[in-house]
């Protein structure tokens, strides 16, 4: 149930606001200032705050302030009366979600529930994009159909999350999810996790072992980097897909399964199946229902409340309460180009706080290593495509770390594995490696 939590200081506009939001998936609260608002805040875990702008003592502005560092995530609209409206978009401006003009009206409230309360409140997606936001929308309406789902986008950019909050959103929400990085292992191995097998089934396989398919079993299994799969293992699954039942590696019998697939991938797959890369059978089978999520620089309003988030976080597993963003650090932030996506900002956030303990982050804490990847990442990008970019990255990386292959993986955010798989590509493609 998502919890909204509402602040005015005039007892009518309070009570009315109430009653507009009284519903059966909402559980509301109501607070006359802001201080005690921020004391139920505090104690509630609420999804959602609308706040009055103009309060004595702690004000609207200064409530979303502490609301947002405290829960980045949290949804804050702003009450805007006549002749404040000029501060509420200012307030939208600084972090809040949306503003509502008093008097408020049942359709408002409506429509800037529909906009504010979204699937990311029970998702731990911290976003207010629209774009991210339409796709989070999608995945809840795909979610309760038993369809296979293709999740698209560059490494780091939360394929596996949104692929956990379309399991958690489904019937199946109470059995297992479970993933598998089919570019973690080496290719030998990727059968034998998937399928599982019999004792004496190869070398070393001295007792039978369920694969993750059958792990997964009424639940979710989530495939990643789906495009770096063996084409033996390519064609067993096909056949999982088309059956229904799985067989382990050395068994002469198959079993039944009941299980969801969702595959993920950060190449274009419907061009390496024209380039006979990639199964086109298999492709058509998982590519049932389709979510292209957007790299972090095209969601440049989601990259401070990410920011704030992550140094929350970090600060809370390490005990150190003072640690805060400054101003430059915050800029900073905004400028780099992100080639790693949101995984590049949380492992550049988890240093900052190490690096700061307890104190100011400051600009020189971030250390991102701006001469390695501004090159590319300030290179006119229109009209080119996503293989034609990652491969000039990845080389242009590759050369300003001197060959350090685990070096350059680090830095783009990118599987060592992964990065010995383009690389072979390049080599049969002719290009010197």
């Amino acid at each position: 149930m998502t919890k909204i939590l509402i602040v005015d200081d005039e007892p009518l506009y309070r009570h009315g606001l109430f009653e507009l939001l009284r519903r059966p998936n909402l559980k509301v609260d109501a607070a006359a200032d802001g201080d005690e608002a921020l004391r139920l805040f505090r104690r509630g875990g609420y999804q959602m705050v609308i706040s009055d702008l103009s309060m004595p003592g702690l004000d609207g502005l200064g409530l979303m302030r502490a609301v947002k560092r405290e829960s980045p995530s949290t949804r804050f609209v702003i009450l805007s009366g006549v002749g404040t409206i000029q501060a509420a978009l200012t307030a939208v401006r600084q972090g809040a979600d949306d503003f509502l003009e008093k008097p408020v009206s049942r359709e408002q409230i409506n429509e800037v529930l529909a906009r504010v309360a979204t699937p990311v409140m029970e998702t731990g997606i911290v976003t207010a994009n629209p774009t991210m936001l339409d796709r989070l929308e999608r995945a809840r309406r795909i979610a309760p159909t038993d369809a296979t789902v293709l999740v698209q986008g560059e490494s780091g950019t939360g394929k596996e999350m949104v692929a956990q909050a379309i399991h958690g959103w489904s019937a199946r929400a109470a059995a297992p999810f479970v993933a598998l990085n089919c570019a973690a292992m080496p290719d030998t191995l990727v059968e034998a996790e998937l399928f599982g097998h019999e004792r004496g089934a190869f070398t070393d396989a001295r007792a039978a072992r369920p694969g993750v398919i059958e792990q997964a079993d009424g639940g979710t299994l989530f495939l990643d980097e789906i495009a770096e799969m063996p084409a033996v293992a390519q064609a067993k699954l096909l056949r999982v897909l088309q059956d229904k039942c799985v067989r382990r590696l050395g068994a002469t019998t198959t079993q039944a399964i009941n299980v969801r697939f969702i595959a993920a991938t950060n190449r274009p797959l419907r061009a390496m199946v024209a380039e006979r890369r990639f199964r086109e059978d298999l492709y058509y089978r998982l590519d049932v229902m389709a979510l292209e999520l957007p790299p972090l620089r095209e969601r440049p309003e989601d990259i401070p409340r990410l920011a704030e988030h992550f140094v929350r976080r970090f600060n809370a597993d390490y005990g150190w309460s003072a640690t805060t963003l400054t101003a430059a650090a915050c800029d900073r932030l905004r400028t780099h180009s992100w080639p790693g996506n949101v995984r590049e900002l949380e492992n550049t956030l988890h240093r900052a706080v190490i690096e700061a303990r307890g104190s100011d982050i400051e600009v020189a804490h971030l250390a991102l290593d701006a001469a390695i990847l501004a090159p590319v990442a300030s290179g006119n990008l229109a009209g080119r495509s996503w293989d034609q970019v990652e491969r000039e990255l990845i080389m242009s990386t590759l050369a300003r770390v001197n060959g350090n292959r685990k070096r350059a993986a680090r830095l783009m955010g990118m599987g060592e594995r992964t990065l010995r798989n383009r690389l072979r590509e390049y080599q049969r493609d002719g290009v010197a490696v």
